[in-house]
């Protein structure tokens, strides 16, 4: 929870607490009546919850807050758009550096891997009889299997992946990295 959302929190209780005040000092209000009661504005109590709030924000600005650094260095998943490389192979630096880690995280960053099981290459591309992900994206044109291709090719199909799916196509590794 962010320190502005507990603010807003702490407020609405305050606020709802005032209502209760007010209404529970109300003349009548302890018994039953076919009368509606007056509405007061008691102004002690609105400097009281004034009061409050300030003090709350107080407390929440006191408390420290501390930044953690991100698994790759001076780069935000907000900072890297999803691009389709200019040319075959050219990556920006940054982005190479995250695939690098991706690749780390989905097979060990052995981008010649084919564990069997259906996924293949540094950054595991589906590839199976019934659907291949390298394949479906243009990974044909540089080999048939993603873990014969270079790592500049794979980064290439994945890519043109990044750019229709999101980093959702790289599930497990993408929230343990918070980019998704």
């Amino acid at each position: 929870m962010t320190r502005h959302s507990i603010a807003w929190t702490v407020v609405v209780l305050l606020a709802a607490l005032l209502v209760v005040l007010i209404l529970s000092t109300q003349p009548g209000h302890d018994e039953l009546s076919s009368e509606p009661a007056p509405t007061y504005v008691y102004s002690d109590h609105l400097q009281v919850l004034g009061t409050l709030a300030h003090e709350v924000g107080e407390f929440l600005d006191s408390i420290p807050t501390t930044t953690v650094p991100l698994p790759f260095p001076s780069t935000t998943p907000t900072d890297i758009a999803p691009t389709v490389p200019e040319a075959k192979g050219s990556q920006p630096e940054a982005q190479g550096e995250r695939w690098d880690i991706l690749a780390q995280c989905e097979s060990g960053g052995n981008w010649a891997t084919n564990t069997g099981n259906g996924f293949g290459g540094g950054l595991q591309f589906m590839h199976q009889r019934t659907y291949s992900t390298w394949l479906s994206f243009g990974g044909g044109e540089y080999a048939p299997h993603p873990w014969d291709a270079t790592r500049e090719q794979q980064i290439d199909i994945a890519e043109r992946v990044l750019a229709s799916s999101g980093w959702g196509a790289w599930p497990g590794c993408s929230r343990r990295f918070g980019w998704l």
